[in-house]
């Protein structure tokens, strides 16, 4: 029982993922992948969540350059 809320955390610190994230990305890579999906799938999460973050930010700077030409 501890291995579930253990690994998330130390996942997630390195990682700056969200503790929610960490569990579902170990849940279902172990449901997709198996074994090999404890590892996959929050490294899977970390690489959606970085593109979301960087669309985010491209987001907010594409207004900016817009309305300065």
């Amino acid at each position: 029982m501890a291995d579930h809320f253990v690994r998330p955390a130390l996942i997630g610190m390195s990682t700056r993922l969200p503790f929610l994230w960490i569990l579902l990305g170990i849940f279902g890579g172990l449901e997709t992948f198996g074994l090999v999906g404890l590892f996959i799938g929050p490294a899977v999460l970390a690489v959606v969540l970085a593109m979301w973050r960087e669309a985010a930010a491209l987001a907010d700077i594409m207004p900016e350059r817009e309305s300065q030409a």
